[in-house]
């Protein structure tokens, strides 16, 4: 949600009060961003109903699946198909749903292992494997637990292994041998929602290793070479303080995303709280970094095309060194699009952009729609951009106080007004959209985050601008430089970490919720987005459509707790 409070504090905050109401400004101003026209959508969400069925119903040729795309479609386009255009929106609905189910069951891994449960019988033996995801490594623990390739194939397996004698963690990119009882997923893993994202992965299996993994070459020399600048990355944060300081783990995850590093505690308070966002590198974390680099050659007076070619070059390198998470990646081609957009002169539309990067991230990797990073990520950017951008623009025009403080519009006080409602009024959104995908994965509602995430950004933003000079102080060698600046970072964390542990045990912050159906999660996450895209269609935003959300998450939560 990061990239949205930069887009939306710098059309926002430093706009000149006497400017028009948002939807004449959308029509005097063909290049203006506030256009919410986004028609790759008639194409993405057909193409990714495909992908779904083709999860649920092989190739997607079921008739009631074509029938629900049909009904679907009238609800979109509210045409009839007694038009010819109607007519015609139907056949394309139905083709990419097409194309999404063929597209599926080229690329999507298989959802069951090939082996009936129970008849893998456990059987010692040594794997070759490349990790590809560290879910527990040294020093933080003394196993190495992660996802691993295996090496000569595709397969994914995962691995539970005593940490070496050395302490060092297996990591992505090199060779490693691992010796122990291969099981069933279903055997080492009780928790079935880790299990199930194990699967969705395409993992069929696991190693119970007997012996510590043992690193025996570079398999890929790309991702070896950014894993030990990951390493690096995380010893230049830890200077001045242990690697198992609580604030340091805070701090890594916070500028790196490596989330692994916290503790149970840690990871408990700020899933409570519904702050654990903050970790996720995201457009908070690439916006500032694109803003940062733009300043600097801005500074350097280099041409403008060397300007942008170097601030996307650099900020793919932070994206892939972070592990190239979904929401990360998506921020990443939002700001590409951005820079395509100025570079070709033509009228930037976030919505459209947003459409463009998950069908890109879908392309490469489709299984990650069933992925919790990617929905959340793509769920809660389309509500900020549909209900948190107008409501914030809503809000400042309602309560404009040009006419009784004439020429203020610049004062200290107005800036304040203008990211206070922003900052409110993005949270919000933020909640809205994300709340039915976390009480259906995590079993709370975070009222809390609403106030929370608010008060958090700034402090949040200054942390991760000292974490990213101290990166880059501590990779050109420069380390001296490093333990000032890291100090400060934690004594801002460590008031972040209080507030968030004082929240968290107020009454009332975190509303226990748990579904009694398993459909209540997807069913109330569709709802939200049928309701954002009937608001995003509007031609005017009000402030009451608001409710709209805010219904679907009660009647979410109603239904979800009947007894099926």
């Amino acid at each position: 949600m990061g990239l949205t409070h930069f887009r939306v504090f710098s059309s926002l905050a430093f706009v000149p009060k006497s400017r028009k109401p948002r939807w004449i400004v959308a029509r005097a101003r063909p290049e203006a961003v506030e256009s919410q026209r986004a028609p790759l959508f008639l194409f993405l969400i057909p193409f990714g109903l495909g992908l779904i069925f083709e999860r649920l119903i092989p190739l997607a040729v079921s008739p009631v699946a074509l029938l629900f795309a049909i009904a679907l479609l009238v609800l979109l386009s509210r045409v009839t198909f007694s038009s010819p255009m109607g007519r015609w929106y139907a056949v394309f609905f139905v083709a990419a749903i097409g194309m999404g189910g063929l597209y599926g069951a080229r690329f999507l891994p298989e959802s069951e292992s090939p082996d009936p449960p129970g008849l893998l019988p456990p059987r010692e033996a040594l794997f070759s494997v490349e990790p590809v995801q560290t879910f527990v490594a040294p020093p933080y623990s003394n196993r190495q637990i992660g996802l691993a390739r295996i090496i000569g194939s595709d397969a994914l397996l995962y691995y539970s292994a005593p940490a070496s004698g050395s302490g060092e963690p297996l990591l992505p990119g090199f060779s490693a041998e691992v010796y122990g009882v291969e099981r069933e997923l279903d055997f080492l893993i009780p928790d079935a929602g880790f299990r199930s994202y194990l699967e969705n992965r395409g993992a069929v299996a696991g190693v119970d290793s007997l012996t510590p993994g043992r690193k025996t070459g570079v398999e890929n020399g790309f991702r070896a070479t950014f894993s030990e600048l990951l390493e690096k990355s995380k010893a230049a944060l830890a200077l001045g303080s242990s690697p198992l300081a609580p604030p340091t783990r805070v701090y890594q995850a916070l500028v790196l995303g490596q989330r692994t590093g916290l503790d149970p505690g840690q990871k408990r308070i700020f899933r409570d709280t519904g702050t654990a966002h903050l970790f996720a590198i995201s457009g908070l974390h690439v916006g500032l970094v694109g803003g940062f680099l733009f300043a600097f050659f801005r500074y350097l007076r280099v041409r403008t095309a060397i300007q942008l070619a170097g601030m996307l070059i650099i900020l793919l390198f932070y994206v892939i060194l972070t592990g190239s998470t979904p929401s990360a990646v998506r921020a990443f081609l939002m700001i590409a699009f951005l820079v395509g957009a100025k570079a070709f002169q033509r009228a930037y539309c976030p919505t459209s952009a947003l459409a463009a990067s998950a069908l890109v991230v879908l392309l490469i990797d489709p299984a990650q729609l069933f992925t919790l990073g990617f929905q959340l990520s793509y769920v809660v950017v389309l509500s900020i951009l549909v209900f948190g951008v107008p409501l914030a623009q809503t809000l400042l025009d309602r309560t404009d106080p040009e006419y009784w403080l004439p020429g203020q519009s610049g004062s200290p006080f107005h800036r304040v007004r203008r990211w206070v409602f922003a900052s409110f009024s993005i949270s919000l959104a933020a909640f809205l959209g994300s709340s039915p995908l976390i009480v259906d994965h995590f079993h709370i509602l975070p009222i809390s985050s609403i106030v929370l995430n608010l008060l958090l950004i700034l402090p949040a933003t200054f942390v991760l601008l000292l974490g990213f000079l101290s990166l880059l102080f501590g990779l050109l060698g420069l380390s001296w430089l490093c333990y000032p600046l890291n100090g400060i970072a934690r004594a801002v964390i460590e008031a972040m970490t209080g507030l968030v542990s004082g929240t968290a045990e107020t009454p009332l912050a975190a509303i226990p919720v748990e579904f009694a159906n398993s459909w209540a999660g997807p069913v109330g996450t569709l709802l939200f987005l049928g309701v954002a895209f009937w608001v995003a269609s509007r031609k005017r935003f009000l402030i009451r459509q608001v409710f709209l959300p805010v219904g679907s998450l009660l009647l979410t939560i109603g239904l979800g707790m009947v007894p099926g």
